[in-house]
């Protein structure tokens, strides 16, 4: 009997500490990102130019939640957006669920991702790119949102879009002479990559737009090879985050 008895009070203990972990990770959220849920969605959606929502079980763990963390630090200093989580559960009270209903989302699908621009819920755009805080970031950068990318300048990133907008080679080198200037008085640690942006205003003009996705398939080509050392990786992610400076914003909605 007192062997009966000690093993359920282990048993019992045992329970009382699986009940204050699984509580205690609901409290814990991803540092710079909202946790959502069905009543705090409807509040918070409406109110902002841009919220990225990823929809996920409702304790996320593994390399893809590394990277929703990855991306909601690296965001932080991006104005007028926001980085949202909700969790969604399948069992007990089903928190959440309703949302994923809404928006079609399978589990199958987690981590989902939605953009929601100037507080339209009806019309996200879905994300479905590589689940990679770099890749991510740069679809939202194409949306309109500057982000600071590793390795862009806010300043040469706002030159990048007058340099797209313009409608004549004429104005293209207009750009390109502003770019020169502020090249001139651009300083360490951000003269390399001032000096990027420079380099590729002239190709453009030389051969093209199409420069630009020639050199974004040639470099993230190169980023694919795993003999290439981490530090020569994050130079040529630098160098893809610059480039996504020049690809057209793109704020079509895409179908759920």
């Amino acid at each position: 009997m007192a062997v009966t008895s000690g093993i359920a009070s282990i048993f019992c203990f045992g329970l009382f500490i699986f009940w204050h972990l699984l509580h205690s990770v609901s409290a814990i959220h991803t540092k710079g990102a909202l946790t959502l849920d069905v009543i705090t969605f409807y509040k918070v959606i409406p109110k902002h130019s841009f919220v990225l929502v990823k929809f996920d079980t409702q304790y996320p763990y593994g390399e893809k939640q590394d990277e929703f963390k990855k991306l909601a630090e690296n965001s932080s200093s991006a104005r007028d957006f926001l980085i949202a989580e909700v969790g969604i559960s399948e069992y007990g009270e089903k928190e959440n669920a309703e949302l994923g209903e809404w928006y079609k989302i399978d589990k199958a699908q987690y981590p989902a991702y939605y953009m929601f621009v100037n507080g339209n819920i009806e019309k996200p755009i879905k994300y479905t790119g590589e689940i990679k805080a770099d890749a991510i970031q740069r679809w939202v950068k194409s949306k309109g949102v500057w982000v600071g990318l590793p390795g862009c300048l806010e300043e040469f990133d706002a030159l990048a879009t007058e340099f797209l907008d313009a409608a004549t080679k004429d104005e293209q080198t207009k750009v390109l002479e502003k770019a020169e200037i502020m090249l001139s008085k651009t300083e360490e640690p951000n003269k390399k990559s001032a000096e990027h942006y420079h380099k590729i205003m002239s190709k453009v003009l030389e051969q093209g737009v199409g420069f630009i996705s020639k050199e974004i398939e040639r470099i993230s080509k190169m980023v694919a090879n795993t003999k290439m050392s981490d530090a020569k990786k994050q130079d040529l992610q630098k160098r893809l985050n610059r480039l996504s400076s020049f690809q057209a914003k793109n704020t079509e909605k895409d179908e759920l």
